[in-house]
């Protein structure tokens, strides 16, 4: 201190007193991992070091698996009791003491039990994309794409499933992207992403089907009335040459000793009778023998709530849908339903005909039947829906030449596992007496998982019309069918083993569709003449190829059964090392 006097000089010593707090304040709310080792800290600072102490709101001792050291609460093993309400006090001598209060909620880490994998599909499709999250308090699931949330309601294009999943109807290529899957609960929250693909549908050229088109136009109007009696004559002509021929076979057999084949349950020929004289009686049959299956699997309309429609089969439209408490495994699940909308007495039995088969069949290589609606009209047939959706779309998307796609390449022990798959499922359709009559790679239904179900879409009014054929006033799967289906109208479990040839030409030529070169009327010709023939797809092992010949045999007698096309098939999958 200086004056006019002169100065004075002092020395002063000055102490911070530090404040007792925590450093940081616990948070007041905190979760523990159950049955998980977890630990909760409590820090404080002073001008002493403080003493720390945990104890329970309520004045309850600690469990004894739980221990404090150095101002941290550590759990052995955490249980439900161990949640609750905590004071953390931390104490000096010369400070006295604070507190800090903590909720410990007890919980399950969120973990996913499905995520989405990269998924192609065509566009105007729809997409699957999985989710599905495990945790408790249960994990909330929001997808994301672009940094933007997708909101899922009954009139969007996104429709979130409650378990998590994510479905997307008729898209485009703007929903290419990568999509985001966020699941969370008050305790953690995960997140997983996969890349979505939409690619535009490939179209199978068919040289020389407009022109007949077009000339079966104007032979129709050059028609005169003496050429459609000469027709009709030649009708009824072959009509008795064809019953003649039918009652010279049976003859054949019975002086043989043989039985006539039973297992033609849906075709032409059924124990030595035609369909026409049977069709009522099975029909009546098929009503009354699932009459108590039928009314067990009754499952309400209202419950139904469609996303999107997949396309038009000759009963009518064939679309997926949302069904509420379908089954136990969650409160909705995604369906395939195919609708009866035709009058036509010829489409209604068929209709219950496939009712009754998918209600009798239990498999895991067949879609099983959930529910059907027949309380008004029109009827509806509940089906199993598989996430990537038909088996011809898998195959042709894996060829594709976009690099954007990064499609993955299937490998003949892949594509030998499929058809194994297929067959299985055809044995057991076999085995109890049904007929497919319309088996095709279109038909069947793929998961991620590589699971092959045998189905029955029959989209033959648009999605699949090219590889539909229009004769005596019937869609008939031409490319896929033997020479007595289509000419003489004989259906039977052989009739089959020729259409799973067909689509192992399918598998092994990834989508193809056969006889790419021909016109429908050159395959009528070919198969007529017996001269049809399918050549060996690139890279096909031997004995598949083997296979798809005797599939081919000119007589059903000659075709191998499932059975033994599944046993061939099995052992060579164990020896397919690529």
């Amino acid at each position: 201190c200086e004056t006019e006097a002169g100065s004075v000089s002092a020395h002063a010593r000055i102490h911070i007193l530090e404040k007792l707090k925590f450093t940081p304040v616990p948070q007041s709310s905190q979760c523990l991992q159950l049955d998980r080792e977890s630990s909760v800290s409590c820090v404080a600072t002073g001008r002493e070091t403080p003493v720390i102490h945990w104890s329970r709101a309520d004045g309850a001792d600690l469990p004894s698996h739980a221990a404090q050291i150095n101002g941290v609460l550590r759990f052995r093993t955490v249980t439900r009791a161990d949640g609750g309400n905590y004071t953390c006090v931390a104490s000096s001598s010369s400070q006295g003491q604070i507190r800090a209060h903590v909720h410990l909620t007890v919980a399950v880490e969120v973990e996913f039990k499905l995520q989405p994998e990269q998924t192609t599909v065509y566009q105007g499709h729809t997409a699957v994309l999985h989710c599905q999250a495990s945790g408790d308090p249960q994990p909330y699931v929001q997808w994301m794409l672009r940094d933007t949330q997708l909101l899922s309601s009954s009139s969007s294009r996104f429709q979130k499933m409650q378990n998590g999943s994510l479905v997307i109807s008729d898209v485009s290529t703007e929903d290419t992207g990568v999509y985001t899957c966020i699941a969370g609960n008050t305790c953690s929250i995960r997140d997983t992403a996969a890349q979505l693909y939409v690619v535009e549908k490939p179209v199978h050229p068919r040289g020389g089907d407009e022109d007949k088109s077009q000339f079966k136009m104007f032979q129709t109007i050059a028609l005169s009335v003496a050429v459609a009696v000469a027709y009709i004559i030649a009708v009824l002509g072959l009509m008795f040459y064809c019953k003649q021929r039918r009652k010279n076979k049976r003859l054949q057999k019975s002086r043989a000793g043989e039985q006539p084949e039973m297992e033609c349950l849906n075709g032409v020929q059924l124990n030595g009778h035609r369909m026409s004289e049977i069709q009522e009686e099975v029909a009546l049959t098929s009503v009354r023998s699932s009459a108590n299956s039928e009314k067990q699997q009754s499952f309400p309309r209202a419950h139904l709530q469609t996303i999107t429609t997949l396309g038009r089969g000759v009963f009518g439209e064939v679309f997926l849908a949302k069904a509420r408490a379908m089954e136990e495994a969650g409160p909705e699940t995604l369906v395939l339903v195919k609708s009866l909308e035709s009058r036509e007495e010829t489409h209604r039995a068929e209709f219950r005909r496939e009712l009754e088969m998918f209600s009798r069949l239990d498999h895991a290589h067949v879609v099983r039947l959930l529910g059907v609606c027949r309380e008004t009209h029109p009827h509806y047939m509940i089906l199993e829906y598989v996430d990537l959706g038909d088996l011809k779309q898998f195959l042709r998307i894996s060829t594709s030449s976009d690099e954007k796609l990064k499609p993955h390449p299937i490998s003949t022990r892949t594509k030998v596992s499929i058809c194994a798959q297929v067959a299985h499922g055809m044995q057991h359709l076999s085995n109890r007496g049904f007929v497919h009559r319309d088996l095709a790679s279109r038909n069947c239904l793929i998961s991620g998982q590589r699971q092959v179900k045998v189905s029955a879409l029959s989209l033959s009014r648009d999605v699949y019309n090219s590889e539909y054929y229009e004769h005596g006033q019937v869609c008939i799967p031409l490319r896929w069918l033997p020479g007595e289906s289509v000419f003489e109208g004989e259906f039977c479990s052989k009739s089959d083993v020729w259409a799973f040839g067909v689509l192992m030409w399918e598998v092994f030529s990834l989508g193809e569709l056969p006889y790419p070169t021909l016109s429908d009327q050159q395959v009528m010709e070919g198969l007529q003449a017996g001269t049809l023939h399918l050549s060996p797809p690139v890279n096909c092992p031997a004995h598949v190829c083997s296979l798809m010949s005797r599939c081919w045999a000119s007589s059903p007698k000659e075709r191998p059964t499932f059975s033994e096309i599944l046993q061939i098939l099995t052992n060579s999958s164990a020896d397919t090392k690529v």
